[in-house]
């Protein structure tokens, strides 16, 4: 890219000059920006030159460590982002659909760019104090992902409790919504519905709140910090388990398509629906090619086990497994405290049988301490 392009390219003014009146106007009603229904483009123009600036400058306030980095990278080093071909990585994506970010094409390479009034703004707040700002907004965040990655959903106030429960220093809710607003779901998976913070594997919110108002009284799984922060990662699956190993090895073994992760995150999807493990497995044979029914029942035997083994978010966290380990265990019949004694007639006389009388099975044995105590 040249120098005249690029000393033009940072100016917001001239990256906003090139796109379409109506492009201009679908600016303005993001950011929720009145008064420019009637305008002329060069006027439009510059009323965003106007505004923007005070919306990059609070949104800059929600910053996680991915979206700083990135911008600082950008205004400090290169100028220019090269974007490649693969991908795209979820800040520059967030830069780019927040109007942060403008992509620009020299060539056949395309740029990301940050217009040189908000790389000013950026420059104006960075410093030791914002930088803790930026890593408590990746707490919060990473946290939120980490305790939807167990529950699947939660309301803000749940959510902020739960957070404040993990955390040394209280946040108030305000912040956290505006945090998970903000980054939530480009760089965390975190979506917000009705009221709801929920995990972007959801699929059917109505089927979850059903099956939790069905168990008020399950806790739910208690976590550490460790757990919450370890499962914040988005590419985060339960890779201790021997359960896991056992997939993995499988999806290996037999060169599938998808990729390990990305299996494991479908799987754990199916997981969370009101699929049976058998409608999971036929489910999954939509996406690999098993041709021997060997490799469909062994698939069926570690659908099984990971299902099982894996958090569900409609048991608060819980496995099935660790359920069923906590419920209580039936007594048998001679171990059971208090249990009361059977009540035995004698067919003969009518008459309950005293447990001092000798047992009628010939035992010479009272009746109290032979059959009476059955």
């Amino acid at each position: 890219m040249s120098n005249r392009a690029a000393n033009t390219a940072l100016l917001l003014e001239s990256l906003l000059a090139r796109r379409t009146r109506a492009e201009l106007l679908d600016i303005c009603r993001a950011f929720k920006i009145k008064g420019a229904s009637g305008l002329r483009k060069s006027k439009l123009v510059g009323l965003l030159c106007q505004r923007l600036p005070e919306v990059a400058s609070a949104k800059m306030q929600c910053w996680d460590e991915h979206v700083y980095t990135l911008v600082q990278e950008i205004a400090t080093f290169s100028q220019f982002h090269h974007l490649g071909t693969a991908v795209g990585n979820p800040a520059e994506d967030y830069l780019i659909d927040e109007l942060l970010g403008f992509v620009e094409t020299d060539g056949e390479a395309d740029y990301l760019i940050i217009p040189l009034e908000f790389q000013e703004l950026f420059f104006a707040v960075d410093g030791p104090k914002y930088r803790e700002i930026v890593k408590v907004n990746t707490e919060i965040a990473k946290l939120s992902r980490g305790l939807l990655h167990y529950y699947g959903c939660l309301p803000l106030g749940e959510l902020g409790k739960m957070i404040n429960r993990l955390l040394p220093y209280p946040v108030d809710l305000p912040r956290i919504w505006a945090v998970l607003r903000e980054v939530g779901l480009p760089n965390w998976g975190i979506l917000s519905e009705r009221g709801y913070f929920c995990d972007n594997r959801l699929i059917d919110l109505d089927y979850l709140l059903t099956q939790l108002k069905t168990r008020e009284s399950l806790e739910y799984r208690s976590l550490s910090y460790t757990e919450v922060w370890q499962a914040g990662d988005p590419a985060f699956y339960h890779k201790n388990a021997r359960q896991l190993r056992s997939l993995q090895h499988f999806l290996q073994l037999h060169r599938l398509q998808e990729s390990v992760p990305y299996f494991l995150d479908l799987l754990f999807s199916l997981v969370q629906t009101d699929l049976s493990p058998p409608e999971i497995v036929y489910a999954l044979l939509d996406h690999v090619d098993l041709a021997e029914e060997e490799d469909v029942t062994e698939l069926a035997i570690l659908v099984f086990d990971f299902y099982h083994s894996v958090p569900h978010w409609v048991l608060k966290g819980n496995s099935p497994e660790e359920i069923m380990e906590r419920a209580p265990k039936d007594p048998q019949p001679h171990q059971s405290a208090g249990q009361k004694k059977a009540i035995v007639y004698d067919f003969a006389t009518r008459q309950r049988f005293n447990p001092e009388a000798p047992c009628p099975c010939g035992s010479r044995r009272s009746f109290g301490h032979c059959c009476g105590s059955a």
